[in-house]
């Protein structure tokens, strides 16, 4: 046998054999290859097994309708699921893994089918550590898919956020993201990101994240007070959630964080009812005034009589309710020497940039205060749990303000407002929006560098190697 076919059977064997490719995912692929294609990874609540690839839905569902209509046929989309396989919820951790893992496939079938097309990644909450991982994973080497085919990466609402993180890690002062690989990025010098300013860490934070040669073209998005990417250090949010997360069946942390709130929402705080209901106005920390419709003295004077009757369910259901609105429980008004003018001067400063500083500041105020812990009446075994949890580790007063109200703000419908509202742009546009705009950016300027696009190539069948384990990866 001559030393040319003894290469050729050599490289053909390698081809077959010991060269590990992904399987083909069936990314949606419209009739030309875009300048660039972007993948959602979305938070386990909203992550639904039999939705389509390309609906869209929940908190990315919001970044990618603006994205889909400024940048138009130079992008194309879809989402990744998370939580789920075979129709069956997994594990925390092994839901992170398996959507790290059909990310990373379907990029690389994306890069096979379309080689000039660069991509895109946004993440939100549990899907958000799906994303980083992939990143850590592909700015390391590791990954299937090169450095260089990777544009941007937008973390929302990160639980593996580093302490002290900065927007772009690795990048602490500098908010322009980097260019997509081999473009001038003429339009991405154009986008700032910044986050507010941002005291804690990620519920389930890791050591500070490498992302090797991704560095730049990360960036790491989070809301102050999100409980999610920006828990106290040590406090008694993350104790508790570390509780609960630990005995329960999926181990998720950011689940953890809604059953606190739901175990405490039955829980009375003493206060005067009649000041929130008809005295404190505005749905948001950043809209809240204080508008008395009788005076402060002439309110407490009321409230302290011994004759007077307590607030009614209905009149308590409605100050709970706009207290749950505000966004910080009851630690607004939790005893009626808390309620004065110099604490609503302190809260309408702080606003919605820093939220866990009201908490402070009124934290040391409610030590007197009073607060009967009323069970929970569900049938939810976990949430029964959760409150046991609270009762049996949380003894100080001011503690539990604390974790009431970082719990109520992190919930699903809270940070779904605070990441299309709050700035995260020096021109106030909110991370939702503006990852929306960066992506659109990034595709403008690839589309200046690609050769014209072309049809994809059609799906191939590949022999593949099992995915490795999770201690493998």
């Amino acid at each position: 046998m001559t030393v040319i076919a003894l290469a050729l059977l050599a490289l053909t064997t390698l081809g077959t054999s010991s060269v590990s490719a992904a399987p083909d995912t069936g990314v949606p692929v419209g009739p030309k290859c875009p300048a660039l294609y972007v993948w959602g990874v979305q938070g386990g609540e909203e992550s639904s097994p039999g939705a389509s690839a390309t609906s869209d839905t929940g908190a990315l569902g919001q970044m990618f309708g603006p994205l889909v209509a400024t940048a138009g046929e130079l992008v194309q989309r879809s989402y990744i699921p998370f939580g789920h396989d075979n129709g069956k919820a997994l594990p925390y951790e092994d839901a992170v893994t398996a959507a790290a893992q059909r990310l990373e496939d379907s990029a690389a079938e994306l890069v096979r089918r379309c080689p000039a097309t660069q991509l895109a990644v946004a993440g939100y909450s549990q899907g958000a550590s799906a994303v980083s991982r992939f990143a850590q994973r592909v700015g390391s080497g590791a990954a299937m898919v090169p450095a260089e085919k990777v544009a941007g990466i937008a973390l929302l609402a990160n639980p593996t956020r580093s302490p002290k993180a900065p927007v772009l890690p690795g990048r602490p002062q500098v908010s322009t993201p980097a260019p997509a690989p081999g473009t001038s990025g003429q339009k991405t010098a154009t986008v700032s990101l910044n986050n507010p300013p941002l005291s804690g860490t990620g519920i389930s934070a890791s050591p500070q994240a490498s992302y090797g040669s991704l560095t730049g073209r990360v960036a790491d998005l989070c809301v102050a007070g999100d409980a999610t990417c920006d828990a106290p250090t040590g406090g008694p949010l993350v104790t508790t959630v570390a509780n609960i997360a630990a005995r329960s069946d999926s181990r998720d942390p950011i689940a953890a964080i809604s059953t606190v709130a739901d175990a405490l929402s039955a829980t009375v705080y003493t206060t005067a009812v009649d000041v929130i209901n008809d005295d404190v106005h505005g749905t948001s920390l950043d809209q809240l005034s204080y508008q008395p419709a009788k005076p402060l003295g002439q309110r407490l004077a009321e409230a302290s009589q011994p004759t007077t009757a307590p607030p009614g369910p209905d009149e308590a259901l409605a100050a709970l309710f706009k207290i749950g609105s505000i966004g910080l429980n009851a630690v607004i008004s939790v005893a009626r020497k808390v309620i004065t003018p110099q604490t609503i001067a302190e809260l309408a400063v702080v606003g919605m940039a820093n939220p866990w500083a009201a908490v402070a500041a009124l934290g040391s105020k409610v030590a007197g205060a009073v607060v009967e812990l009323v069970p929970p009446q569900t049938a939810s075994r976990w949430i029964n749990e959760a409150f046991d949890a609270i009762t049996s580790t949380v003894t100080d007063q001011r503690e539990l303000y604390t974790l009431a109200s970082a719990a109520h703000y992190s919930s699903t419908t809270g940070r779904h407002g605070s990441y299309q509202t709050v700035p995260a742009t020096p021109t106030g546009r909110s991370p939702l929006a503006a990852t929306a705009e960066w992506f659109t950016a990034l595709a403008q300027d690839l589309d200046r560098t690609i050769p014209a696009r072309t049809a994809p190539h059609p799906p191939t069948s590949t022999t593949t190697t099992p995915a490795p384990t999770r201690g493998g990866r």
